[in-house]
């Protein structure tokens, strides 16, 4: 063994075997990591660059090595968990505790995330946008561990991300949705008039409460996290021409705190019966088969009418509930009129240039 000054570290061999290991201190603690190199000149060069790396982290404060080979699954999922405990209600965690159960976080590496994406193809025959967000989570993991010094950048794979889904809609006209109120029960109007202007996803409008009506005009509506898919409490204003109506008929109405503010009784059939006489889809009384647009557009329609209208992303992410600018782009569906449009302010501002430069 060669003899250093203290503090330098060192390269030895242990009893028993011929590979190199190299010992060095941080934070009054000795770390001994094995290279699994054997002893030669050109491996002690290995060992002694290895040995310079380890202790540059220990000045920088960086977590060991030795720290991170003994991390596993488990212990970056809870502390993710208590980070975000909802999280532990997400379906997908199940998938990612059977397959990852048990395992060293250094052995998860690029590889075993592909083999993971081709076993849940396979043999669990799930969609690849289903894959992606379980791989959205565990990614969550592993930079919240780098984050909190658990894990090094550098011990953070790359995760190859299966394609998401498709735009999570259709674009809904509003002289379409016109046409389609006309034919809804006068009860279901307000419920379905809410949605298409706010975007308020369809089991928290059921859900919203009189006691979450803010002001006396009830024009305030505030959604607790309790309610919202994000978790997350969501403020809603009820002005301007699609939502002053319906401010001034909940302030007529009797207040009950814990009734629901919007009747929804029927609301399925109804918008189906109101879109097939809109001539936006069929239904069969009978057999109770809808075709044509589905109320879930009606949350994609809400979307585009504020970006189109000129409101900011950021503020059109708060009312909606979007938790990111890639989610609300599945909603931001293109169609001809709108590229049309585009297309058309496109080149009138070309035409304006080049009129004014004559």
């Amino acid at each position: 063994m060669v003899m250093r000054q203290r503090g330098q570290g060192s390269i030895i061999k242990r009893p028993g075997t011929e590979n190199l290991y190299i010992r060095y201190w941080k934070d009054g603690r000795q770390i001994q990591e094995a290279t699994g190199l054997p002893d030669t000149p050109d491996n002690r060069k290995t060992a002694e660059e290895t040995l310079q790396d380890r202790m540059s982290d220990g000045r920088r404060g960086a977590v060991t090595q030795q720290d991170i080979k003994q991390l596993r699954y488990e212990d970056i999922r809870d502390s993710y968990y208590r980070v975000k405990p909802e999280q532990e209600n997400y379906p997908g965690m199940a998938h990612l505790d059977a397959y990852f159960a048990g395992k060293r976080v250094t052995n998860i590496t690029t590889d075993t995330i592909e083999e993971f994406i081709e076993h849940r193809r396979d043999e669990d025959e799930v969609s690849d946008p289903t894959i992606r967000r379980n791989l959205v989570a565990l990614r969550a993991m592993f930079r919240l561990a780098a984050k909190k010094g658990q894990l090094g950048l550098r011990d953070v794979p790359y995760f190859p991300m299966p394609d998401d889904s498709e735009a999570a809609g259709q674009y809904i006209e509003p002289e379409q949705f016109a046409e389609v109120s006309k034919h809804l029960p006068e009860n279901l109007r307000p419920f379905f008039s809410f949605m298409y202007a706010t975007g308020c996803r369809l089991g928290a409008l059921q859900k919203i409460t009189w006691d979450m009506v803010q002001s006396s005009s009830c024009d305030v509506i505030t959604l607790p996290g309790s309610i919202t898919k994000t978790k997350k409490p969501l403020l809603i204003v009820l002005d301007g021409p699609m939502l002053t109506p319906v401010a001034a008929m909940l302030k007529k109405m009797f207040r009950h705190e814990s009734k629901p503010v919007f009747d929804s009784v029927n609301y399925r059939p109804e918008w189906s019966k109101a879109c097939a006489k809109a001539k936006l889809g069929t239904w069969d009384a009978e057999t109770r088969r809808r075709t044509g647009v589905r109320i879930h557009y009606c949350r994609c329609s809400a979307a585009i009418n504020l970006l189109d209208a000129g409101v900011n992303e950021g503020t059109v992410l708060k009312i909606g509930g979007w938790k990111t600018r890639a989610m609300l782009d599945r909603y931001n569906v293109q169609n001809e009129g709108r590229i049309r449009a585009a297309m058309k302010q496109g080149g009138e501002f070309v035409a304006a240039k080049m009129k004014s430069a004559r």
